[in-house]
C-alpha cells in the first residue's frame, strides 16, 4: 500500500511495528508545520531545530501513547508546544536575573503571560475535545497555515467541504470555550 495514501493513525500503528517509511511520511506531512510552530515559539532562536528534532524522537519513542480518537496533528504539536515551552523556562532559569531599570515597560508582566498560558491550555484542551477531524483541520489551518485550496488538497475533499467543516469547527471550538460567535 502507497503509505501517501495512509492516515496517519494508520502510519503510527506502523511505526510502532516497525513499518519502513511511516516516520518519513509523517514527517513529509508535518516537518514544516513542526518548524514553523517552533520558530515561532522559541521567537526564531536557533535552538528550535534541536527542538524539532526531539519532537521526531519523542513520536517514535513514545508512538504507543497516541490514541488515534484523535488528530495526529494535535498530539504532535502538543508534544512540540511542550519542548518548547520546557526549552523556554531552563533558559529563564539560566539566565542572569533582569535588572528592572533596563526592561521598564518591556511587555506583558507576569500576570499577562500568566493569563496568555491559561489561555494556551484551554485552547489546547478545547482542540483536544472537538472530534478528530475537527481538530486536525483547525491544526493544519493554524499551525501550519494551509490554504482552503492546500487543506482540501491535503484531505482530498473539496474545497466547500474544507470551507463547511472550518465554520463547524471554529464554531464548536468557540462553543466548547464558552465564547459567543
Amino acid at each position: 500500500m502507497d503509505l501517501q495514501q495512509c492516515t496517519d493513525a494508520m502510519l503510527v500503528a506502523w511505526m510502532i511495528e516497525g513499518r519502513e517509511g511511516c516516520v518519513g511520511e509523517l514527517m513529509a506531512r508535518y516537518h514544516h508545520a513542526v518548524g514553523s510552530l517552533l520558530r515561532r515559539l522559541t521567537a526564531d532562536s536557533p535552538d528550535w531545530e534541536d527542538l524539532s528534532q526531539e519532537t521526531w524522537l519523542r513520536v517514535v519513542r513514545h508512538g504507543a501513547r497516541y490514541n488515534p480518537d484523535y488528530a495526529f496533528a494535535t498530539w504532535l504539536f502538543r508534544i512540540a508546544w511542550n519542548l518548547a515551552k520546557d526549552h523556554k523556562q531552563t533558559r529563564r532559569l539560566d539566565a542572569p536575573p533582569p535588572d528592572p531599570e533596563l526592561h521598564r515597560d518591556a511587555g506583558p508582566g507576569p500576570e499577562a503571560a500568566a493569563i496568555a498560558a491559561a489561555e494556551r491550555v484551554r485552547l489546547a484542551e478545547g482542540l483536544r475535545a472537538l472530534p478528530p477531524a475537527l481538530g486536525e483541520l483547525l491544526a493544519l489551518r493554524h499551525f501550519e497555515e494551509l490554504t482552503e485550496r492546500e487543506l482540501a488538497a491535503r484531505l482530498r475533499i473539496p474545497q466547500g467541504t474544507v470551507k463547511s467543516r472550518l465554520h463547524t469547527a471554529h464554531r464548536r471550538l468557540a462553543a466548547l470555550l464558552g465564547e459567543t460567535s
